[in-house]
């Protein structure tokens, strides 16, 4: 295992090197969302074998009300810092990495990420010293996903309401934004922030293709000894027949940010609902599930054409990721050789 300044970590494709120093002091992962998040963090960054330590295990919400809910005026980083001083003494102590990991960091992508970069801003004052991990997916893929997930929260929007939020011009409120797609700008804003040497872009689709190679790099990345550990499906992925249950539900029963005035509220209506997706989804033939899929896919991949290639071809420079081999857009005069 390299530990010397001047080693190089090599991650696989063009201008891909980064320095490996001693252990990292902290480790930062700020998603992105449905990026195998939930499978990192508890198989790997609390797993009680792993070199990584986490501040509250299953209960991350804390992190988010501690540094992504507060008023942008009220925000203290001092003091922030300052909760966290046991533990970071503590990892230290025991020689493993300490790990603040959730994708709110990055932002919702159903706001658009709106307070993507307050976000990143509090981060880098309250862990000046972080290395940062973000993994990026595939943007046609990753907007799908979200937009279950979207239904799953709380929200009845069809895809072209979820999409296309009346008077865009106005932003009276954070709304989706293809902008938060292209990922290349917040790398870059966390390599401003940080240093490049000290932030780490990876890609889902390598997660799940070669999850070993995938933790590998980001072990030699903070500095700790690698080692092989086999991961587990986590948030199994409802049918697309329930998620349009699910909607009726919020939209009739459920009153929540993302879908606001039912006209019959009753308490946690989509989260008791939900419960009921493994069952009630297993009601409905195959085929329909995949026609359905098949024509938010198609709505998709029609509306977002071409989008993002510039975009990836950037991110591509900057992390040194062969993206094209995982099926990102690019421009045709690209190449990944």
């Amino acid at each position: 295992m390299p530990t010397a300044p001047e080693a190089r970590l090599k991650i696989p494709g063009p201008k891909a090197e980064y320095p490996v120093m001693t252990r990292a002091p902290v480790l930062v992962h700020i998603g992105y969302h449905k990026t195998a998040t939930s499978s990192l963090q508890q198989q790997l960054f609390s797993a009680p074998d792993a070199p990584f330590a986490t501040p509250h295990g299953d209960r991350k919400y804390i992190l988010s009300n501690r540094i992504v809910l507060p008023q942008p005026m009220t925000y203290d980083p001092g003091e922030t810092r300052k909760m966290y001083e046991s533990f970071l003494r503590k990892s230290q102590d025991n020689e493993q990495v300490p790990v603040f990991s959730h994708e709110r960091f990055s932002g919702y992508p159903a706001s658009g990420g709106f307070d993507s970069t307050i976000i990143a801003d509090r981060l880098q004052r309250t862990f000046p010293d972080a290395y940062i991990l973000v993994v990026f997916r595939e943007q046609l893929s990753s907007i799908l996903s979200m937009y279950s997930q979207y239904i799953t929260d709380g929200g009845h929007g069809s895809l072209k309401t979820y999409l296309s939020e009346p008077e865009p011009n106005l932003r009276r409120a954070p709304m989706f934004s293809e902008e938060f797609y292209r990922y290349h700008r917040l790398f870059k804003f966390y390599q401003d922030k940080f240093g490049k040497d000290r932030v780490l872009g990876l890609a889902y689709e390598q997660f799940i293709s070669e999850p070993d190679s995938f933790v590998e790099t980001l072990c030699n990345f903070v500095g700790v000894e690698h080692k092989k550990r086999e991961f587990e499906v986590t948030n199994e992925k409802r049918s697309e027949c329930f998620q349009i249950l699910q909607r009726f539900v919020n939209f009739t029963l459920s009153d929540n940010q993302l879908s606001k005035g039912a006209l019959l509220p009753f308490p946690n209506a989509t989260r008791r609902f939900g419960k009921l997706s493994r069952p009630i989804g297993r009601i409905f033939p195959g085929k329909l599930d995949q026609m359905l899929k098949d024509r938010l896919v198609g709505r998709i991949q029609s509306r977002f054409d071409g989008a993002f290639a510039e975009s990836n071809a950037e991110l591509q420079s900057l992390t040194g990721l062969d993206l094209g081999q995982f099926g990102y857009q690019l421009p045709s005069t690209t190449t990944t050789d």
